[in-house]
């Protein structure tokens, strides 16, 4: 790589990391991991788990929030899956204590002598998925720790440290400054309120879709969902926001947002 390419491919980091700062709500900072930080670490899922991993007490329970390009994963889906997700979490959680503390990475999850190295069955919402990557915060003053699990399509998760080095200690900032996503006692999808306005995840993914130009068709591939799953959302976003057209939508929720 020569020095204007190299220089180039620094500037695009340190433009991504400067965006980390305004982010306040789960729309930007799922806009902000699509259309940046995905260039530089390369995902499909991204699960952040936090809380008592060594279950030292019976009460306790381990916290999510899910960033998730995929239609049947996201933070209600996990939450629904009772113990599935703690049981995978917490043995990624010891891999990461028994690696000291450092983060690593999961190649070629499907692959039988890779789930026995595991030794933890996946949840099955995640089958589909061919790699890992697993990054550990620890918070002294709380004695916490936050585990973040990356997950791609691709067989192999192939990320440079220094990469890992600038962009993760953002990610880790901003999911603790908004606000997470709490469990629903029905499993409708989690929402959001704006200014008075209930948006589900979902809605909220479409709207961002929108505003990058993308058109129906695009956003049910992106979504894995069909183009008929898509128009349905839209109408009740039109209802909600009491509009008739997508970029009044938009235009809307960006005055929301403001």
């Amino acid at each position: 790589m020569d020095n204007t390419i190299q220089n180039k491919h620094w500037k695009k980091i340190f433009s991504v990391i400067q965006r980390s700062y305004v982010i306040d709500n789960h729309l930007e900072f799922f806009s902000w991991l699509q259309n940046g930080v995905n260039e530089f670490l390369p995902h499909d899922v991204l699960v952040a788990c936090w809380g008592d991993f060594e279950k030292k007490s019976i009460k306790s329970k381990l916290n999510y929030d899910v960033a998730s390009n995929l239609s049947e994963i996201n933070t209600q889906t996990v939450f629904n899956s009772n113990s599935g997700y703690d049981a995978c979490m917490s043995h990624l959680h010891q891999l990461w204590l028994d690696n000291n503390h450092c983060w690593f990475v999961v190649n070629n999850l499907n692959h039988d002598e890779v789930k026995n190295q595991l030794r933890v069955t996946l949840p099955n919402s995640l089958e589909r998925l061919n790699s890992l990557m697993v990054y550990g915060v620890s918070d002294v003053r709380g004695s916490n720790v936050c585990l973040y699990v990356f997950f791609s399509k691709e067989r192999v998760f192939d990320v440079p440290d220094s990469v890992m080095g600038l962009i993760m200690p953002h990610i880790d900032n901003v999911l603790r400054r908004i606000q997470h996503l709490k469990p629903l006692k029905t499993t409708a999808e989690p929402v959001i309120t704006l200014d008075g306005t209930d948006l589900s995840v979902r809605e909220l993914e479409i709207i961002h879709w929108i505003k990058s130009g993308k058109t129906n068709q695009e956003i049910a591939a992106i979504l894995d969902i069909s183009p008929n799953t898509v128009k349905s959302h839209l109408k009740r976003v039109f209802q909600k926001m009491n509009v008739t057209r997508r970029a009044q939508a938009v235009a809307m929720l960006m005055n929301k947002l403001n």
